[in-house]
């Protein structure tokens, strides 16, 4: 037992509890029992009187007050100090708005930081992982793809956070990431927490903005991953934000679960090209030739393909393909 939280030390907590065993002793017989010299009993008696815990007469006899009445003091008035020091913490909050006018303005004033280019995953994460933090109104993201699993749990604490602070949280889908089990799980888990998630036919490409005053875009629409823009220029990111405005008044609601399977569409046309080329040809290289995308296109074409099909291999991605009559 431990009366730290509201100021009273354990050695003090020691001095009070001998009180309250032994309430015909006085000073004196404390400092035996503990083992204390006469200066620390009276510090420690000088301690347990601010707290109310005790009172001293004018013959310095102890009068030991009632612990339930005392410590509940003390619990109340330690209650009151931390409400007091939370409601000054988000009071500060209040000071945000004015900051983000002034940032808005420093950044009119220097064109040069109104488009930034990233390169790498790491520095790609780092920078959604602050937009998000600094997020207080708006998120919105449209997903042409799937998400690796791995993004989906460095994601995860950023979404909910922005979920739990109340901000307003919208994606649109498209029926490829949708196709996958753990997107689409993840996009549910999102739902069921606050999240607005629909589908769409339309051809999208991967992008998010927050709070209608930055955008964030792949600089190779096939991979994400490689390099992004971040954009604050307000003309760009006023049409970003028009275009997911259009793509959301045009979009659909997340169906349910025993819908979304017959209505998901099997493969796209260049999927189709991708699996009638891979059977042609032996290397990678050649088909990404025949094809017209870069090598690393043309693999992840093929990562995707594997990933719908739940196949382990390109060869039993070949089967499946084969039985479900896709080539």
């Amino acid at each position: 037992m431990s009366l730290t939280a509201v100021g009273v030390s354990d050695e003090h907590l020691r001095l009070y509890r001998y009180f309250l065993r032994n309430p015909e002793q006085g000073a004196e017989g404390a400092g035996g029992a503990l083992g204390w010299d006469r200066d620390t009993v009276d510090e420690g008696l000088d301690e347990l009187q601010s707290h109310n815990l005790i009172r001293l007469s004018d013959r310095h006899t102890v009068l030991v007050s009632d612990p339930s009445v005392a410590v509940e003091w003390l619990v109340e008035q330690r209650l009151g100090e931390l409400k007091s020091a939370t409601d000054q913490v988000l009071a500060t909050r209040a000071v945000i708005a004015g900051l983000v006018d002034d940032h808005k303005q420093g950044a009119e004033q220097s064109p040069s930081g109104e488009i930034e280019r990233l390169d790498g995953t790491d520095a790609i994460h780092e920078r959604l992982a602050d937009l998000a933090f600094f997020t207080f109104r708006e998120h919105m993201s449209l997903l042409p793809a799937p998400w690796q699993s791995s993004r989906i749990e460095e994601s995860r604490e950023s979404d909910l956070r922005m979920l739990r602070r109340g901000i307003r949280w919208r994606t649109v889908a498209a029926p490829k990431a949708l196709a996958d089990p753990g997107t689409l799980a993840y996009l549910r888990e999102l739902a069921a927490l606050g999240g607005e998630v629909r589908r769409t036919e339309q051809a999208i490409r991967r992008m998010a903005i927050w709070d209608r005053g930055v955008a964030m875009v792949p600089v190779n629409p096939d991979d994400h991953y490689e390099a992004t823009l971040v954009v604050r220029q307000s003309g760009v990111v006023a049409n970003t934000v028009a275009w997911f405005e259009q793509v959301w008044d045009t979009s659909q609601e997340l169906p349910a679960e025993d819908d979304l399977a017959a209505r998901q569409p099997t493969l796209s046309d260049t999927e189709r090209r991708v699996l009638d080329v891979l059977t042609r040809t032996d290397k990678d290289e050649a088909a990404a030739r025949e094809m017209g995308v870069s090598l690393r296109t043309f693999r992840r074409y093929i990562a995707d393909i594997m990933m719908r099909l739940g196949a382990a291999n390109r060869f039993q991605a070949g089967l499946l393909a084969k039985e479900r009559g896709w080539i």
